[in-house]
């Protein structure tokens, strides 16, 4: 079977698996990010020490958003228990 290579798109860092953030619930993305650290993180994408490279989708940050006036709003802090 063929391994697959994961690009980062960061460039930087480690990234040894996806995951799709629309593919799990709030809940299991904030018990995630209780044991996880981010390394660095866009608007599409959030590298995590760990490995883990999430394609953002509901917590996406849209170019039209920066026309709006809107600030971007981390990961972390779409998730964070209040």
């Amino acid at each position: 079977m063929e391994e697959r290579q994961i690009i980062n798109p960061f460039g930087y860092g480690n990234a040894s698996r996806v995951i799709d953030e629309n593919r799990k619930p709030a809940d299991w993305w904030t018990e995630f990010l209780e044991i996880n650290l981010e390394v660095v993180e866009n608007e599409f994408y959030v590298l995590f020490r760990n490995g883990s490279l999430v394609k953002k989708g509901r917590s996406k940050f849209r170019s039209s958003q920066y026309l709006l006036g809107d600030r971007f709003k981390s990961f972390r802090q779409t998730y964070e228990r209040l």
